[in-house]
């Protein structure tokens, strides 16, 4: 069983950037990882600032609330 660390942190890099041809004109990919000593990361892309939004709140929500 793994116990959860009082001092845990977590990582969420965005990196944005901006093409012509895409919807909203904006384009960003997430690297995001819940426990820095960890070797877990998971990467998303978003196209939207509501899915970029979106994938901030679904990772603070993890990050607060660890099952």
């Amino acid at each position: 069983m793994k116990t959860q660390s009082s001092d845990r942190t977590g990582i969420l890099i965005v990196r944005l950037w901006t093409e012509e041809n895409a919807g909203e004109g904006l384009r960003a990919r997430i690297t995001q990882t819940l426990d820095s000593a960890g070797h877990e990361k998971a990467i998303a892309t978003a196209g939207t600032t509501e899915d970029i939004y979106a994938a901030v709140r679904t990772w603070v929500e993890a990050f607060v609330h660890p099952n």
